[in-house]
């Protein structure tokens, strides 16, 4: 029998797995128009996980000393974290800038990328986007920390609830679609993916696709659907079929008010109806 898995993203932390499972099926058999699923659902939780990699990260880190004296311009996002994240966060603003029409010489692009440069970033990208500007910045910080110190903790926390054996269907979501990338290196599991589907995602960002696994942009070899809503920030890289390539079926879809949201990506019948011929 095919099992259902899904990802989740970020800012999952403190939630009870059992209810958000809940939740994303729910969602799922409203775009189906069933009253149940007629397959298995997994939710593999790491919210915790990636939440105490955060913390272990900071309490690790030796940046006070590093901090500016009065330049709030040079102020990292999250002083309290490693340098590498910061280094991160920097080039995730850079590929979200550039990714929305971002020109170069109006932001002043230089060779080194500061802080100074990157809040001119942050604060063009908020305006662009009429999202705001912490929320941006948390989704860098948990992207950052997943690709520099979370990935291992996460990847074993999310394998603890994958089904040994069968086919499976992989449904994933915003900074979940970059950990289902990363198990999908290994050719047991890719061998038994039926459909793999990312919503949200933010796989057509060049400084996600350099920090991957597998580096760049080397098309797993499943089944692949992806969705997004052109006013989905994390989604910006879309479509996806310039870097990755094919097969890629790719599917726009309008969240309105909630352009990220899982729920809302999931009740699409355009999204829903090809996961339920996969299970089939």
């Amino acid at each position: 029998m095919t099992t259902i898995v899904f990802i989740h993203g970020r800012g999952q932390e403190g939630r009870d797995p059992l209810v958000l499972l809940e939740e994303w099926r729910a969602a799922l058999c409203a775009g189906l128009g069933t009253a149940a699923l007629a397959t298995r659902a997994v939710l593999p939780y790491y919210g915790n996980v990636l939440h105490r990699v955060t913390a272990e990260a900071a309490r690790r880190a030796d940046v006070l000393e590093s901090l500016p004296e009065g330049d709030t311009e040079e102020m990292p996002f999250h002083p309290f974290l490693p340098q590498e994240v910061g280094e991160l966060e920097r080039s995730l603003i850079a590929d979200l800038a550039m990714t929305s029409g971002a020109p170069p010489a109006a932001l002043g692009i230089e060779d080194v990328l500061t802080w100074a440069l990157a809040r001119r970033m942050l604060a063009w990208v908020s305006q662009r986007t009429s999202v705001d500007k912490e929320i941006i910045k948390i989704f860098l910080q948990d992207v950052a920390v997943y690709l520099s110190h979370g990935r291992q903790p996460v990847l074993a926390e999310v394998r603890r609830s994958l089904p040994a054996s069968g086919p499976v269907v992989l449904v994933s979501h915003s900074l979940g679609t970059v950990v289902a990338r990363d198990l999908l290196v290994e050719e047991e599991l890719r061998q038994r993916v039926a459909l793999w589907v990312t919503a949200g995602s933010p796989l057509g960002l060049p400084t996600v696709q350099r920090n991957l696994l597998a580096k760049g942009t080397k098309h797993p070899g499943v089944p692949w659907l992806t969705t997004y809503d052109v006013n989905d920030i994390v989604a910006l890289g879309h479509p996806l079929d310039p870097p990755w390539g094919t097969p890629l079926s790719q599917v726009e879809v309008q969240n309105h008010e909630a352009p990220h949201a899982i729920d809302r990506y999931l009740r699409h019948r355009t999204v829903a109806t090809p996961i339920g011929k996969a299970c089939a």
